[in-house]
């Protein structure tokens, strides 16, 4: 473990995760000092550098390319967010500073050497903001205007192009547009992928595996409720080259539902199984983030956490004397990033007498794809009373030798799950602080901020305040 003594509280410090090339630690004193600081994977501080920014300016996310850190920072007041170019190699860094249009909701965020790219929406529009990385460069605003409407989906940049996903409804007709755009943003290629009858694209992200762009997400089926309101009926696993669209209902998979006691999951099953002789599918009640994809061996392992939204009675206005929007915001990025919903909270921010409460996460899930596009295996990890304000990634997973590793925090303690290329559970530890030797005892969840490092690595952090003075903590793990 490594302490560092930061001048910022929990709220100020930002450990981000650079994989093999280490950790960049953000630490944001209130006079408008930002320290930058280098952690090698041997938990030595590399290097250290500072930057002159406004005392409120907020931390809104971060991008990294695999050389270069990029972090979002946006004053208390004032339309312009502040970008800065870190190096991951030496003590060096640029300032851009990056103009916006009025009533731009940010939601994106992609870049590379040449340029900068925020994706976001203006009232209901999706827009692209682009800067090209020269001194004085004024950023060029594209929209993504077409018939119905378009909910920005993805923002990924290439070495020569500007790659976006929306997802487009007009009429009766649901689909995935595709486009490439230069630096400038005129559309190089445009690509259409039309869900199949009675299916809906609910969300969607893009991920890259050698020659391979996929887009995954959630789908739904039928016409939406009258509130507006559906819920994910399975996933799709789209290629995006040769437009060849996989769904994947969750009736499909035989250890979803293992929240589930075994009396409910029976009750389910045959739900599932009386809709099935009648040439119908099964209507689930429930909602899935996906949050990542592995590759090994061959298979697409698909990772995300079963989740439903609640709702308390409302009896004030307002959330907790918040911004009603406050639990869409995620390093405030907006909730349709994660999950396409319209608009904050799945489609309204109250109900009758009730206000949203939070995300009840039900369990992570792992789903493997074959080569062919066949389900080979899958499996869940059940949670028992997580709630989050926010759509977060809390089962962690990477590839080892011959085998995956599946991680998540319970409470105080870090369980660890070891499966093999079958979907077989072989075996499961838990560790508790102090078989980790953490110095400090943190009344919430010692493991709240743990992330996949590289290889089979992984690292905790955390900011501990005592006598008056802050320190921040990083923890290398290997299971």
């Amino acid at each position: 473990m490594l302490n560092i003594p930061v001048s910022g509280n929990s709220s100020q410090v930002r450990a981000v995760n650079l994989r093999e090339s280490g950790i960049i630690v953000l630490d944001k004193s209130s006079e408008g000092i930002l320290t930058i600081r280098k952690v090698d994977t041997a938990l030595n501080v590399a290097w250290e550098t500072q930057a002159e920014i406004p005392g409120k300016a907020a931390f809104i996310d971060e991008y990294f390319d695999g050389r270069f850190l990029y972090i979002i920072l946006e004053p208390k007041e004032g339309r312009s967010f502040i970008i800065l170019k870190i190096s991951s190699a030496f003590a060096a860094y640029q300032r851009f500073d990056f103009p916006l249009t009025k009533g731009f909701q940010y939601g994106f965020f992609a870049a590379n050497d040449q340029v900068i790219c925020l994706g976001g929406a203006v009232k209901t529009e999706p827009f692209i903001a682009i800067l090209p990385t020269i001194p004085g460069a004024s950023p060029k605003f594209v929209s993504g205007s077409a018939k119905g409407t378009m909910e920005l989906q993805a923002l990924h940049v290439t070495e020569n192009a500007i790659l976006t996903a929306f997802i487009n409804n007009v009429k009766k007709t649901n689909q995935i547009i595709v486009r490439e755009l230069d630096y400038t943003g005129k559309v190089l290629h445009s690509r259409n992928l039309v869900a199949k009858d009675d299916h809906v694209f609910l969300s969607a992200k893009y991920f890259e595996n050698q020659d391979k762009r996929l887009l995954v997400g959630n789908y739904g089926t039928g016409k939406a409720p009258a509130n507006g309101l559906q819920s994910s009926q399975g996933i799709f696993l789209a290629d995006m080259d040769n437009a060849r669209i996989s769904y994947y209902g969750f009736a499909r998979f035989e250890n979803l539902f293992g929240f589930l006691n075994d009396r409910q999951k029976e009750r389910l099953d045959k739900q599932v199984e009386k809709k099935k002789k009648k040439g119908r599918e099964y209507t689930f009640d429930y909602r899935l983030f996906i949050s990542g994809l592995q590759f090994k061996d061959g298979q697409t392992l698909i990772v995300g956490e079963i989740f439903q939204p609640e709702y308390r009675n409302r009896n004030y206005p307002g959330l907790y004397g918040l911004s009603p929007f406050y639990s869409s915001m995620y390093w405030g990025r907006p909730l349709y990033n994660y999950y396409w919903l319209n608009s904050p909270f799945y489609g309204y921010n109250y109900r009758n007498a009730q206000v949203f409460d939070g995300f009840k996460y039900l369990e992570g899930v792992i789903f493997a794809i074959d080569k062919d596009g066949n389900p080979v295996w899958d499996n869940s990890f059940p949670y028992k009373n997580l709630k989050y304000y926010e759509l977060a990634t809390h089962l962690k997973v990477s590839n080892a030798a011959d085998h995956t590793m599946a991680l998540y925090s319970v409470g105080s303690r870090l369980k660890v799950s070891e499966i093999d290329g079958r979907g077989n559970i072989l075996q499961s530890n838990e560790f508790d602080p102090e078989s980790l030797e953490l110095q400090f005892r943190n009344k919430k969840a010692e493991f709240s901020n743990f992330e996949h490092w590289y290889d089979n690595v992984y690292f905790n952090w955390g900011v501990h305040k005592s006598g008056g003075s802050n320190t921040c903590f990083i923890q290398k793990l290997t299971p």
